[in-house]
């Protein structure tokens, strides 16, 4: 029955049955609930108190009337008249096209017109029809005056604010004052809001609503409504040539006749192409000649990318509007607008959020969303975060959707009894049914006593974790992660545990990092190199791109990375091998032979290491603040040189790359080369894989000539696949070295 009660009204329900509880009566009726929205904090009750009606005198003289019962019941039944109320009020809420409110309540008991509610109002003097045309048959005063246009295609800002619908603006004191400075001129007073997506710039002219039913601008800006238009209500309809430019030109004539309209257009740059059919004016060129008449005030906003596209080159339009800019705000005012919120968000979702969480929340939106602005990225995550910890489901919801669903049944079980004339049957169900309903109503007080939920670290990691697609370890034991991939790699790469250990050591110092960073891998060839760096990239993302760096030797060799350059065959085509960073920025990049690309190439790359980003050839900016790129060179390969000396081994590699790249690098990691030990080993793990679906088994003499053909002291383990064939060509192995 409350499926569509407000949160308001399904509390005011809470309290007529605690209200029913504590005078100990049998039923809740039509009083019970008089009784609660008086005791609420809602407009409304205040209203009353004109009546003079209050909690108090009503309570007073109820208890005269019927007084108090002895034992609580137990047993939480309405009355018929009390149902009736919720049906009248679920009704009146259909006409307003709203969810049930506590005014619809009110109206659903005095269109009722009986119970003991009523005939206590009576007996206390108060006229019941007065009241009931005060709150039913209140004369509307829009209801004499003719709709305008305006009204009719608009949202009006300044009644939304004045109902107190819009959250709090903190930090945008400057743009506010030059908005107020520009409607107050005398000519060219178009204020135009330019700023990326995301920046607050609807949030701005939200505020002067604010201000302006506060009183808080300056006197010539007061009384004035802003009223926000959207093109797609202006071309709705139009389907006959004329009716678009008629309507436009209605719309203005109306904000010019009367001083009181604001006209706010959001995304005003799609005013220019609007309803230009073949032969018409579009919707800019109408506009222009009224904002040059200085006789309406218009508010513009739009993106900077879209002004400088559409709006720019359209230097009439242009110079009609004043542009303010606004940017994206700093971090220590993001952190004021969330303080400001959150009880906003906390209040609606049911949740408290500790300030440690916030503080984390903004730090972590900042370093993983990146391609989002502040202060919406930040807004969005809290909304979102709150709703998370919300929906954990506790015993007490879960066993009353239980309860819930065993309603059901008990009723259509009931009605069944009754249509098959099984009225001792159907007596059982009401009875059970009475059970249900009383156990369901208990549930909800314990429910509505029960405290607030609390936002949880783990809750801010698994929504961030949904929104990137990737597993946020910072948040986690960084010491016990670093034990399970250390055991996890060290299964699957033999003889390298320093260079896993080195490798996880850089990754886990990082961590906190926001910054894309680089480690190179040297060693003799098949030690398993490109192996750790494949096996770690799915470790720590679901993203592993690899290139074969023995592709870009070439100096054109650039443009398959970031794009064609205008002008060149391939440009419009955006298959570059960058593209795929841009689409997953969470991404492991392996460079393999890092020593085989051009210097050209090895250049860009010294300058993703520097800036973690890039352009491509088209001007996006493809970022690499979070992508983790490992970079295999056989440059050096002599025996028995372990990670950190400063010989030979990083002489050589100063040499290859250049002093400059290898100071970008975040570490520099030596592999072992491989003894006989550590190939038998490696051999026995392969003949491990294959044995899960093929009988395998290799005497010692047979091992021992797989290891002497190898020659793993030039070729490392890459042969051992290739031998492993000879022995057995049936079988297909697929494992890399």
């Amino acid at each position: 029955m409350f499926q569509n009660f407000s949160e308001e009204a399904r509390k005011t329900i809470t309290v007529a049955k605690q209200e029913m509880q504590s005078l100990k009566h049998p039923y809740v009726g039509s009083e019970h609930l008089l009784l609660a929205i008086l005791k609420s904090k809602e407009n409304i009750s205040s209203r009353l108190k004109e009546y003079s009606l209050s909690y108090e005198n009503f309570k007073e003289e109820l208890i005269k009337t019927i007084g108090c019962g002895k034992t609580k019941s137990e047993w939480f039944l309405y009355t018929p008249i009390l149902k009736n109320v919720f049906g009248n009020a679920i009704e009146i809420s259909r006409e307003c096209n709203s969810e049930v409110m506590v005014e619809h309540l009110l109206m659903g008991l005095l269109e009722e017109g009986e119970g003991i509610a009523i005939r206590i109002l009576l007996n206390m003097g108060i006229d019941i029809d007065k009241m009931y045309h005060d709150f039913i048959m209140k004369p509307s005063k829009k209801g004499k005056k003719k709709k305008l246009l305006i009204e009719e295609l608009g949202i009006d800002f300044t009644e939304k604010a004045s109902r107190g619908e819009f959250d709090p603006v903190i930090g945008r004191e400057k743009e506010l004052k030059r908005m107020m400075e520009i409607l107050t001129r005398r000519n060219k007073n178009n204020p135009l809001l330019i700023g990326d997506a995301g920046v607050g710039k609807t949030a701005i002219i939200e505020e002067l609503s604010r201000r302006i039913v506060s009183g808080e601008v300056p006197s010539k800006l007061l009384n004035k409504r802003v009223i926000s238009v959207d093109m797609a209500s202006l071309v709705a309809g139009t389907k006959y040539r004329g009716e678009f430019e008629d309507k436009i030109n209605k719309l203005i004539k109306e904000v010019e006749e009367s001083d009181e309209f604001i006209l706010f257009i959001d995304e005003i740059h799609t005013l220019i192409g609007a309803g230009g059919a073949e032969g018409a004016i579009d919707a800019s060129n109408i506009l222009k000649p009224a904002l040059a008449r200085n006789k309406m005030h218009c508010i513009g906003a739009t993106t900077t990318l879209e002004y400088k596209k559409y709006m720019e080159s359209d230097k009439a339009l242009d110079r009609r509007f004043q542009t303010i800019l606004v940017e994206e705000p700093s971090m220590d005012t993001v952190k004021n607008i969330l303080l400001e919120l959150k009880p906003i968000y906390e209040k609606y979702h049911h949740v408290t959020m500790s300030e440690d969480i916030l503080n984390l929340l903004i730090r972590l939106t900042d370093k993983y969303l990146f391609n989002r602005k502040n202060p919406d990225k930040t807004i969005d995550i809290l909304d979102e975060v709150c709703a998370h910890a919300n929906l954990k489901e506790n015993k007490k919801v879960k066993k009353y959707r239980e309860l819930s669903t065993e309603l059901k049944e008990m009723i259509d079980c009931k009605k069944e009894s009754i249509i098959e004339q099984n009225f001792e049957q159907a007596i059982r169900y009401r009875e059970q049914e009475n059970h249900i309903r009383h156990d369901m109503n208990e549930l909800e007080l314990e429910i509505s006593h029960q405290g607030y939920g609390t936002v949880t670290k783990k809750d801010l990691e698994e929504v961030l974790k949904m929104k990137i697609d990737m597993p946020i370890y910072e948040l986690e034991n960084s010491q016990k992660k670093k034990k399970t991939f250390q055991k996890t790699l060290s299964q699957k790469i033999i003889g390298q545990e320093k260079a896993i250990s080195d490798l996880l050591d850089i990754y886990f110092q990082n961590l906190g990092e926001h910054h894309c960073y680089g480690v190179l891998f040297s060693g003799s060839s098949g030690v398993g190199k490109t192996v750790l760096a494949e096996e770690f990239g799915h470790l720590f993302s679901n993203h592993v791109v690899r290139l074969d760096m023995s592709e870009y030797s070439e100096p054109h060799a650039i443009s398959k990375l970031i794009g064609s350059p205008a002008g060149y065959v391939g440009y419009e085509d955006a298959n570059h091998a960058f593209e795929e960073i841009r689409t997953n920025p969470f991404s492991v990049l392996i460079l393999d032979e890092m020593e085989k690309a051009h210097p050209k190439v090895l250049n860009l790359f010294y300058q993703i290491l520097d800036n973690s980003e890039i352009k491509d050839s088209h001007g996006n900016t493809i970022d690499f603040h979070n992508v983790i790129i490992l970079l295999t060179t056989n440059v050096f390969q002599k025996k028995e040189l372990g990670f950190g000396k400063k010989s030979e081994p990083l002489e050589e590699l100063n040499e290859t790359f250049g002093v400059p790249f290898m100071n970008r690098l975040d570490g520099v990691i030596f592999f072992n080369d491989l003894t006989e030990e550590v190939l038998y080993q490696i051999l026995e793990q392969k003949v491990k894989e294959i044995k899960t679906e093929h009988s395998v088994s290799l005497t010692k003499k047979e091992k021992q000539e797989i290891i002497e053909k190898s020659h793993f002291e030039e070729y490392g383990a890459r042969q051992i696949s290739t031998l492993l064939r000879k022995f057995y060509p049936k079988i297909p192995i697929q494992t890399k070295n």
